[in-house]
């Protein structure tokens, strides 16, 4: 027997997390986790998905009830609102971004919009009371989940064809409701269907090479692993696994695309709600009660970075193309509004930055101070650190040279003969790269005659 389960869980505000360790001349600090924590609260009146657009660094985030597409910038910021959207559900964005496609619920059809002007293009009907919920790219046309009277359905629209028609196609079982549709670039003719907030819940895996769905594996879990009341799931970057968020268990699922065994987990408190994939791979997650956390490609644990949660909404998390900025949906519990938060740097690896030096130089002798700059997984080859002095003379400072790390050891020196005498502070600073947060530390020592 199926039981029916629609809740909007869950969580994500995201609040700063550092660390600091001080020893006897040195200052050790890794470099913070900003995350936004205020947030910024969308002019909307309900919740469905959210896209990231990296060609024009604009996040898109649809409201049903308003009928509306919010557009904001990377930081947050609402820049345009895209209006008589009549339902606007499931997005999805054209391999280039230039075109965003809207699922209209309550219009019965998916409006084209030009994510430049931010306006609507082209609609096309899906068919009278089939309300389409949710779209996914594959094969090279545009897919779509529906609800027709008591159940749901799988349709297709070639949008690149001069006179697209949207039409449904048979799915060889039979859906409750309108399927969560995803894809993944690394096999782009796979498409991958879900019900979701069903007990099991079940997953089907189909071919779209030709047009059609040929199926290559379905399965509902009612065995192990088991999963009941599906809330989100998104496919790996490599097309091999698949990610499930569901209310039961409380643990993100992974099974494998090929036949959907259980392939592993990523470790969750309780009600895990939303799931989503960087183009690199690296895996966010959230859960109700838990964090937001993100890991390395090909790994469960340990989380890369975790953020406190609070709120977050089903199918709420989303990357930007550069895999360093996650944005995360919170709000409606208590009255709230929804918000979006900026989770800036969640793909990256932390670094630790450390000075050590003596308490005390005598004035004009060489002084040596000796620095480290680590992280999880090696920095790149010809890695650089700034360095700074700071002293009576140089009360904003003054550059003291720019120093190469070890590759083996990250450990980096100089040496100076500083002349004036009291306090001189010293700065080191790592700009960061691609994938590594920047860091700075800074050790003083007292120059005496």
């Amino acid at each position: 027997m199926r039981i029916h389960k629609r809740a909007a869980l869950a969580a994500a505000t995201a609040l700063i997390g550092s660390l600091t360790l001080i020893g006897a001349g040195s200052v050790t600090a890794t470099a913070e986790e900003t995350a936004g924590a205020a947030g910024v609260a969308l002019p909307s009146a309900s919740f469905r998905d959210i896209v990231v657009d990296g060609v024009h660094d604009r996040v898109f985030v649809s409201d049903p009830s308003g009928g509306t597409i919010v557009v904001t910038d990377y930081e947050g910021a609402v820049v345009g609102q895209i209006t008589a959207e009549e339902g606007a559900a499931g997005l999805v964005l054209s391999a280039d971004s230039s075109k965003l496609y809207v699922a209209l619920s309550t219009a019965d059809a998916i409006a084209e919009i030009d994510t430049a002007a931010l306006t609507e293009t082209n609609r096309w009907p899906t068919g009278t009371g089939t309300s389409p919920q949710t779209l996914a790219m594959a094969g090279g046309k545009l897919w779509f989940g529906y609800t027709i009277g008591s159940s749901g359905g799988i349709g297709v629209l070639d949008v690149a064809s001069p006179s697209p028609t949207a039409t449904p196609v048979p799915s060889g079982r039979y859906w409750y409701y309108a399927p969560t549709l995803a894809s993944s670039p690394a096999d782009p003719n796979a498409l991958v269907a879900g019900e979701e907030g069903v007990s099991p819940a079940s997953l089907a895996v189909y071919d779209t090479s030709t047009g059609t769905l040929q199926k290559r594996a379905e399965r509902g879990f009612s065995s192990a692993p088991s999963i009941s009341y599906m809330n989100d799931f998104a496919v790996t970057a490599d097309g091999q696994n698949i990610v499930v968020a569901a209310s039961n268990p409380y643990d993100h699922q992974i099974v494998r695309v090929s036949d959907l065994s259980s392939n592993g987990s990523y470790s969750s408190w309780q009600f895990p709600n939303a799931v989503a994939v960087a183009t690199d791979g690296t895996v966010a997650t959230g859960a109700d009660g838990d964090f937001v956390k993100t890991y390395r490609p090909g790994t469960t644990w340990p989380a890369l970075h975790e953020y406190a949660v609070n709120d977050l909404q089903r199918d709420g998390l989303a990357w930007a193309p550069d895999e360093n900025r996650l944005f995360a949906i919170t709000g409606f519990s208590y009255g709230s509004a929804p918000t979006l938060h900026v989770l800036p740097d969640a793909g990256k690896l932390d670094t630790t930055l450390s000075l050590q030096s003596p308490g005390t130089s005598r004035k004009g002798k060489p002084l040596t101070v000796t620095g480290w700059l680590t992280a999880a997984e090696p920095l790149p080859a010809g890695t650089t650190v700034e360095v700074t002095r700071t002293d009576a003379d140089h009360p904003t400072g003054t550059p003291v040279g720019t120093f190469p790390i070890s590759a083996t050891t990250g450990e980096f020196t100089f040496t100076e003969s500083p002349r004036t005498l009291g306090d001189i502070t010293y700065t080191a600073t790592y700009g960061g790269d691609g994938g590594h947060i920047p860091a700075t530390a800074e050790t003083t020592v007292t120059i005496t005659k």
